[in-house]
């Protein structure tokens, strides 16, 4: 869901993705190929580390786990939006709704999964059922990016099989089947980390509040704690299904609100607080686009790309609060 002020991953231009597509596509025999090898890793992985390298009880400090965490956080953080809205664009070429290309996936996104899959393992706790998932997920990140640059390429050329043949394309079923991986692949990732997270979110705030009380550094660690629930609702949900997390964003407006009172009545302790002035601007945005999609969903008229846009500020939010630092306070 990487240290420093957010930054949004630039869309390259002028460049695809010529030697991964080719890499994933051909030299391993195509699509099928490559999903069978994905299959293969998963069972290998899956009975080396039951094994090897059973999970560990939580008997660290919180922080250490959560940092852990942040890898595989990241990455799907990097690739969930861009990956999801490349989807909409090629169901609707397929459809026959548009002719625009699904916009390219940064290689940028794709190397926050090659990251937490190299570092994570090195990190304690060992956490190998989390490792293991986020290992199919950046494999299957690469295939649906791989079958996305398939469909760019295909309606590039003026004679399209996908402006011709829609969903009877050669590349449909590819596409389809990509997208299915990637989204089980995704799901089952973010339940570990879910899992996870939930208790050591709860841990580092009875820790805070035990030392602190609940103040200014408590109501700035739970706002994101509460935004989590509803991000994670909407991303499973289009605009026209998505008033089902409605309840979620209620408790972060509520967690929001009290964050505000405390971050506001003491402006002199705020400011020394490390990156707290960023953060609060950065959540102000984000609280802003999830009032306006929540009033838009209401209302009938959200648009598909008001979902990513929201998914986006959040992770600049969540990056933002990675920088806080209260030790100035303490």
């Amino acid at each position: 869901m990487s240290p420093g002020p957010a930054t949004r991953i630039p869309r390259p231009t002028g460049r695809g993705l010529a030697a991964p597509l080719c890499i994933l596509l051909a030299c391993n025999g195509g699509v099928e190929g490559l999903q069978r090898q994905i299959s293969e890793r998963l069972q290998q992985g899956l009975t080396s580390t039951d094994k090897k390298r059973p999970e560990e009880p939580d008997r660290l400090p919180p922080e250490l786990v959560l940092n852990k965490l942040r890898l595989y956080v990241d990455c799907v953080g990097a690739t969930r939006v861009p990956l999801y809205d490349a989807y909409r664009d090629g169901a609707a070429a397929f459809a026959g709704r548009t002719r625009a290309l699904p916009a390219e996936i940064p290689p940028e996104a794709l190397d926050e999964c090659g990251k937490a899959e190299r570092e994570g393992p090195l990190l304690k706790p060992p956490l190998p059922a989390l490792e293991q998932a986020a290992a199919a997920y950046s494999d299957n990140s690469r295939l649906f990016a791989a079958t996305i640059d398939a469909v760019r390429e295909d309606m590039s050329h003026k004679a399209s099989s996908i402006e011709e043949d829609g969903e009877a394309s050669p590349i449909y079923n590819n596409f389809s089947d990509a997208y299915r991986g990637w989204d089980e692949a995704r799901r089952a990732l973010e339940e570990q980390i879910a899992v996870r997270q939930g208790r050591l979110d709860a841990a580092v705030l009875a820790e805070i509040e035990a030392r602190a009380g609940a103040g200014l550094e408590w109501h700035t660690r739970n706002v994101i704690i509460q935004a989590k629930p509803y991000v994670r609702c909407i991303g499973d949900h289009d605009e026209f299904t998505a008033g089902v997390c409605e309840a979620f964003h209620t408790a972060f407006s509520a967690a929001y609100a009290e964050f505000r009172a405390a971050y506001e009545s003491d402006p002199q302790a705020a400011a020394a607080v490390f990156w707290l002035p960023q953060f609060a601007d950065s959540l102000a945005e984000y609280a802003a686009a999830a009032d306006r999609l929540s009033q838009a969903i209401r209302d009938g008229k959200a648009r598909s790309g008001e979902i990513s846009a929201v998914v986006q500020e959040y992770n600049d939010a969540v990056h933002d609060g990675e920088t806080v630092n209260f030790a100035r306070l303490r």
